[in-house]
């Protein structure tokens, strides 16, 4: 079972690794009006709101389920740390802009986080409206939501900040799945629209149309615990039509079934699985996180699981549904404090724990305690991520900590993609991954020895496609590094190893 569910989450890891299309990708422009990617400058930190114009800007793709909050603690770090001359963008997916932040905004606005609970689990009104979410029906043209769409909504950004910029230097990168996506940009040839069954024949002596590569518009790559990875799961164009199954994570529906005309047989085109980017536990995450900023040390009366009728405060939730000796998910897991109280051990699904996990359901206060708590400020050890500091990040006005609504299609084509094999006829009718191989962009990359990219070895299969020479290749891995702690740690050692790599990609 734990051999099956690591190998589940390191199909999930990688099945993040490309592009998209379908039976129907000229229909990929079924897009509503305005549902298309935010730009936004990200970061407001003092100083830092200079006239001057940027020598260097990062732009920032998140992971799989996430917003841009994910990449606040980061990119705080580094903007104050470098000043004026670097700006830190960050790219929120389409889909976010399906999320219903009512309940969150009121709590915050009102500073009583009960509006958040009635408005998402008790039918409460907020301005007219009350909670609803989003429906497969309402949402048909999400399945097309692919590769395909989600980089070239990342070219828009890119783009905009060469628009506004143009003596600027770009590096596009990203955590997890988000660094995938900055790979496949990087080779991805924009002058092609997905479509075609087979290529069009052209005369003899017509020159074949010019290319529009991604890697054009770069000065380099950086990864965070995510680039394509060899996965152990060939998608076949039987399994990407039809849907295939990956252990532990169950059914992943085919293209046939996101794209039915008949919707009675179509399905939702976000993710649905109890296993895989919940839209309940996006929603959950961010109404225990407004109990934790608004009240942290009452005790939580959330009446839905995790707590169950544990005694613990409310900070103390969060941090264990995060706390990489709690979380069972690798992939949510994160150096916070770990809650002090008693608990039963349980195995650890991913085997990265010898002793097990520490099981929240089981946990009791401390003899003489009425409630779980957070060590006290300023405890040692000290936590990687402080918990505070991330519950900050998670409900930070104007973005997402979490993608309630996550398209199916992505997952898709990240799988038909992953063997970055540029003479996939099949492939190429949905995306035009075709120029992986002339990427020759510098590349820093970082890995977490507990999350996707655990040695060097790892990043062997990407390097090996790539046509960057191996002296402007610099890779590390955080070996007691969590997956989140990769972008979430305080002080983050990567920070002072970026702003160093960022100066050698300008000069």
């Amino acid at each position: 079972m734990t051999t099956q569910r690591g190998a589940a989450l390191f199909v999930l890891g990688c099945l993040l690794a490309a592009p998209a299309g379908d039976r129907a990708a000229s229909a990929q422009t079924g897009v509503p009006p305005g549902a298309s990617s935010v730009v936004r400058d990200f970061i407001d930190v003092p100083g830092a709101g200079s006239t001057q114009a940027p020598s260097l800007v990062f732009v920032f793709v998140p992971g799989l389920n996430s917003g841009p909050n994910t990449a606040d603690i980061l990119a705080r770090a580094l903007v104050g740390a470098r000043g004026p001359e670097l700006q830190v963008w960050v790219v929120a997916a389409r889909s976010t802009l399906l999320q219903d932040r009512r309940g969150i905004e009121a709590a915050l606005d009102y500073r009583h986080p009960d509006f958040a609970l009635g408005y998402y689990y008790g039918s409460l009104e907020i301005e007219g409206t009350t909670f609803h979410r989003v429906r497969g029906p309402d949402v048909p043209y999400m399945a097309y939501w692919g590769l395909d769409v989600h980089l070239r909504d990342i070219r828009a950004i890119v783009h905009e900040v060469r628009s506004r910029y143009p003596n600027a230097r770009v590096v596009l990168g990203g955590h997890s799945l988000g660094g995938i996506l900055a790979a496949a940009y990087a080779g991805y040839d924009f002058a092609k629209v997905p479509g075609s069954a087979r290529p069009i024949p052209r005369p003899r002596g017509v020159l074949p149309p010019p290319t529009d590569i991604g890697a054009e518009d770069l000065a380099g790559l950086l990864f965070l615990d995510g680039l394509p990875l060899r996965i152990p799961l060939r998608i076949t164009p039987d399994r990407y039509l039809r849907g295939f199954w990956v252990p532990i994570l169950g059914r992943i529906p085919g293209v046939e079934r996101l794209t039915d005309p008949d919707p009675k047989k179509r399905i939702a085109p976000f993710t649905r699985s109890s296993k895989l980017a919940r839209t309940e536990d996006s929603i959950l995450l961010d109404v225990v996180s407004v109990y934790a900023l608004l009240r942290p040390e009452a005790p939580s009366y959330f009446p839905f699981p995790p707590r169950r009728g544990v005694r613990i405060a409310n900070d103390a939730l969060v941090a264990g549904i995060l706390s990489d000796q709690m979380q069972p998910d690798t992939l949510v897991r994160a150096g916070v404090e770990q809650p002090v109280g008693v608990f039963a051990r349980v195995p650890d699904p991913a085997n990265l724990n010898p002793h097990g996990l520490l099981d929240l359901q089981s946990g009791h206060p401390a003899p003489g305690e009425p409630l779980i708590r957070l060590p006290p400020a300023g405890s040692e050890p000290r936590p990687r991520v402080p918990v505070r500091e991330l519950i900050e990040a998670i409900l930070r006005p104007g973005g997402d900590f979490t993608e309630w609504y996550f398209p199916w299609r992505l997952l898709l084509d990240a799988a038909l993609a992953a063997p970055l094999d540029p003479e996939d006829p099949f492939a190429g009718r949905y995306f035009s991954l075709t120029h992986v191989g002339d990427t020759r962009l510098p590349m820093l990359i970082f890995g977490a020895g507990h999350g996707l990219v655990r040695s060097a070895g790892a990043t062997e299969y990407y390097l090996r496609h790539v046509a960057t020479p191996p002296d402007r290749v610099t890779v590390k891995i955080f070996p007691d590094f969590s997956h989140l702690d990769i972008a979430d740690a305080d002080p983050n050692p990567a920070v002072p190893m970026i702003l160093t790599w960022l100066r050698t990609v300008i000069h």
